[in-house]
């Protein structure tokens, strides 16, 4: 059986009309015992709301700093944490009304950052990714054929990996063997969660060339989180920059770079390291920590860090705001005419 089959092509990474992936007013607080004894309980507000869409084909980077809820995001699109409220769809299903929690994970799989962690070290190979066919009914003799025809897939030799385990295996070669066990449910959208970040460079350009591969020969689908900014501006179609649990910025690759609206994106890519030493950063361009999750700033959530930071950011929430560039929107105060923000005249967008 072909590693294919089930997998509708979408030469050169076409992109279909209208969302195959829709999330909308995603949250998730997670509660935790405070006080004398433990007897208050107070929430850290991970996902607080959050909604985007995924275009089939496409493939949505996810970026911010630590602790601003990618990594939780990417564990509710796949049901491994329960949703306090919000609703996704695949394929215009939504999740607990026309789609059961087996059928989304059938779809939707994930590759995680740790590779060796995320095999059972008692499994070959072989009969890692075979288990998962075999367990939703396919007979084994198919499973096996399957995981050898992937482990190629992959550019590892059947002959030389299928019998091996993980501890026999680098970083890069388990990592190649995870998005193969990924592949064998043919699922539509495939999460990659910070997958390349624990390789050294040599290795995260040969897997990241090897995703590409797989995007345009089997017509996958990405969500593709990373601390890289410059590999997720390879990888990307569009950006998701999140802060503090919400969406600051979103937009199409090229326009978020070149023309980043949100205060905190510009903060994001001044960061980047540069090659070029007429370019080198004199100064750092965000100072300070997030602030804690638990007790988020009013208002807009980067208020206390942004040197643009006006009386209507403390006071009202900014709602995304579309820009010039097609699907680019910014959640900023600056960019809606009459918001009350001193800047708003010069940085409104038409």
């Amino acid at each position: 059986m072909s590693a294919a089959q089930g997998m509708s092509a979408a030469p050169g990474g076409s992109l279909a009309a209208g969302p195959l992936l829709s999330v909308h007013g995603l949250t998730k607080h997670f509660p935790i015992r405070s006080g004398l004894l433990g007897r208050g309980s107070v929430v850290v507000r991970a996902v607080d709301g959050i909604s985007f869409d995924v275009t089939e084909g496409e493939t949505l980077g996810i970026v911010g700093e630590s602790g601003c809820g990618k990594s939780t995001t990417a564990r509710l699109l796949v049901d491994l944490i329960t949703p306090d409220s919000g609703e996704i769809r695949l394929a215009n299903r939504r999740l607990g009304a026309d789609m059961t929690v087996r059928d989304l994970r059938r779809d939707v799989q994930m590759v995680f950052q740790d590779s060796y962690a995320s095999l059972n070290p008692r499994l070959t190979m072989e009969d890692a990714i075979a288990f998962g066919p075999m367990i939703n009914g396919m007979a084994e003799r198919q499973a096996t054929n399957l995981a050898h025809d992937l482990l190629s897939r992959v550019g590892l030799e059947p002959r030389r990996f299928a019998g091996r385990y993980p501890h026999e295996l680098s970083g890069g070669q388990r990592q190649r063997v995870n998005i193969a066990r990924a592949l064998a449910f043919s699922p539509k959208v495939v999460i990659l969660d910070e997958a390349v970040s624990a390789l050294d460079k040599s290795v995260e350009a040969q897997v990241l060339n090897l995703l590409s591969d797989l995007k345009s020969e089997l017509g996958l689908t990405y969500i593709f989180i990373s601390h890289d900014l410059n590999v997720v501006r390879y990888m990307s179609d569009r950006v998701m920059v999140m802060y503090l649990g919400e969406v600051a910025e979103i937009g199409p690759v090229d326009s978020l770079y070149s023309n980043p609206a949100h205060p905190y994106t510009r903060a994001l890519l001044a960061a980047m390291p540069s090659m070029d030493p007429d370019r080198r950063t004199e100064e750092a361009p965000l100072s300070g920590d997030p602030p804690n999750p638990i007790n988020p700033p009013s208002g807009c959530r980067f208020h206390t860090r942004c040197a643009h930071a006006a009386p209507v950011c403390s006071s009202a929430i900014p709602n995304l705001s579309r820009l010039r560039a097609e699907r680019h929107l910014a959640g900023c105060h600056m960019l809606v005419p009459g918001s009350g923000h001193p800047e708003a005249a010069a940085e409104a967008r038409p």
